[in-house]
């Protein structure tokens, strides 16, 4: 088990030394004290748990910004600036190991035999940890990383230690078949979150063999088969269809349902069953119901009418309870309107909507690393094309050059075609856009002369792994939310756009969902539903600007 680290000067060693300072005024003895309190308070914690390290406060100051801390940029720099000097003349260590110890040999040997990067600084953290704690490769185990996980809580700022924990096994067990010579000892996944669910192999033979019966016939495309469905579905909306039937089993099992007694798709579709299950779903909820509750009752009700065929009164029963639910589903999730919030500042919009330009600025300056400065016009590059195309992510992460753009004209007239064929697309249909002034200038400098640095084999992904393969959706995103998150204090993710799109058209053209419906590509009933809450905005500063014409005031209140 890895020994704790020796004990470092701190914030308030740092303060007891500059009280004790004979060459100080008693106002810079005040300041350079008030700045290494009130720097602990913007990372979020005491001054005797701040370690005086130069080096790690750099590094956790990228995780905090000005906006997030309700400061300007000038103090927030002054701070910092007065932090440093009092460092610099205290007790400070600023040596990088201090903070971040090296890898030992074997670590560092397995660190540098990993062939993608972006996996390998997955693993960075924990073999520091284990280099510093002692301990080798071949001792790595599953208490090594509940270690891990509480050195990581205890002693960083980091806001997902769980997704870091998760992400660094995840890395190491895929790591034991690409990597010779890898440890074998696989580590215990790390889930998300607790699971609830039964695993559907508990569950009577039968059940199961009826639950593989349906997922098949979901499946199936056969135009004579009056029982098969208009389209077949998707792969991963299969194995979402076979999880809602797991979670309706499990629920209705929880609710106090003996599980042997559950032997086909038709004990889901009872109706005392079928209440028990979406009561205890509910019940996990404090009885709020969310659009995947819905979704997930629409499912069973379509099992009921195709698979099992229960008698029309039946199904009228469910149907009825399916449309409760719908009106009641609350389709705006906390995080998502959240996060489209912060652009009722239009201040915060400005600075998205100038993002790309500030980090194609950032990229052409020599500070960053050749790597780093790639990835950070990749950024510009993504969120660009988010703006003016707001396709899903998966739909980002895998544009190929050679299959889905296409230039028309010269440098000064330079268009960029994006062409997506229905067929790769969620919902079957297709997408085109078109990128044309700085946008296609952008993008084609990043083919040009970027690109080439960020695979090391042959690759037409726009998006590339080092290994020519395309980026990760989840990773792709991932970066796109640090870079935002770094140069504007705004939480973005890469879904987020498709969001912001509506809103950012409302601005200009309140109520033309048919716009939003063709540029997302979704069916004009779904944007009516998803993004009213901003036409419902619209509408409503447009009526009080009418009351406001009608009654002889202006916007100030004051009369005409």
């Amino acid at each position: 088990m890895p020994k704790p680290d020796q004990k470092h000067p701190t914030f308030a060693d740092a303060i007891a030394t500059i009280e004790h300072l004979q060459d100080l005024t008693p106002t810079r003895r005040r300041d350079l004290i008030s700045a290494l309190k009130t720097m602990a308070r913007f990372i979020g914690r005491e001054v005797d748990h701040v370690p005086a390290n130069t080096e790690w406060l750099r590094q956790r100051l990228r995780q905090v910004h000005p906006r997030q801390l309700q400061v300007s940029d000038k103090h927030f720099q002054n701070v910092t600036s007065a932090v440093l000097s009092a460092l610099r003349m205290t007790v400070s260590n600023n040596k990088r190991h201090a903070a971040f110890p090296d890898m030992s040999e074997a670590f560092q040997a397995l660190f540098e035999s990993i062939p993608d990067r972006m996996q390998s600084y997955k693993l960075s953290r924990l073999f520091r940890f284990c280099s510093a704690g002692g301990v080798s490769p071949e001792e790595v185990c599953d208490q090594t990383i509940a270690d891990f996980k509480g050195r990581l809580i205890a002693e960083t700022l980091h806001k997902e230690p769980d997704k870091v924990v998760r992400e660094a096994v995840l890395t190491w067990n895929k790591m034991q078949s690409i990597v010779p010579d890898w440890p074998d000892q696989p580590l215990a996944p790390v889930r998300k979150r607790k699971a609830w669910t039964i695993p559907l192999e508990q569950f009577p033979a039968s059940f199961v063999s009826d639950v593989d019966l349906w997922c098949a016939r979901l499946g199936h495309q056969d135009l004579f088969d009056a029982d098969a469905p208009v389209k077949p579905c998707r792969p991963a909306t299969i194995k979402h269809r076979r999880f809602q039937i797991r979670m309706m089993a499990s629920a209705i099992v929880l609710s106090g349902v003996d599980i042997l007694s559950v032997q086909s798709l038709a004990d889901l579709v009872e109706l005392d069953n079928f209440q028990r299950g979406i009561t205890y779903m509910l019940d996990r909820q404090d009885g709020a119901v969310k659009e995947a509750n819905f979704t997930l009752a629409s499912a069973i009700k379509a099992i009921a009418r195709y698979h099992v065929k229960v008698p029309e009164a039946h199904l009228d029963e469910l149907r009825r309870l399916c449309a409760k639910m719908d009106r009641a589903a609350d389709r705006y999730r906390k995080n998502n309107k959240d996060r489209l919030d912060q652009f009722d500042d239009d201040r915060n919009l400005a600075l998205l909507l100038g993002l790309p330009a500030r980090l194609a600025q950032l990229a052409q300056k020599s500070g960053p690393k050749p790597r780093s400065a790639a990835l950070l016009l990749q950024s510009a590059v993504a969120i660009e094309i988010l703006l003016f195309c707001p396709m899903r992510v998966g739909n980002l992460a895998h544009l190929d050059i050679e299959r889905h753009l296409r230039w028309i004209g010269d440098k000064q007239t330079l268009r960029l075609i994006i062409d997506i064929p229905a067929p790769e697309v969620k919902n079957d249909k297709p997408l085109r856009y078109e990128l044309t002034g700085t946008s296609a200038t952008l993008v084609r400098d990043y083919i040009d002369r970027v690109r080439p640095c960020l695979c090391s084999e042959p690759s037409s992904a726009l998006f590339p792994k080092m290994d020519g393969r395309y980026r990760n959706p989840g990773d792709l995103s991932t970066q796109i939310k640090r870079h935002c998150l770094q140069e504007t204090g705004l939480t973005v993710n890469a879904h987020l756009f498709r969001s912001l799109a509506s809103k950012v058209h409302n601005k200009v053209s309140a109520g033309d969902a048919v716009t939003i419906s063709h540029v997302l590509g979704d069916k004009i009933t779904t944007v009516l539903r998803s993004y009213a809450q901003f036409e419902q905005k619209s509408a409503l500063d447009h009526f009080q600007q009418s009351v406001r014409i009608v009654r002889g005031r202006d916007d100030q209140g004051e009369a005409e």
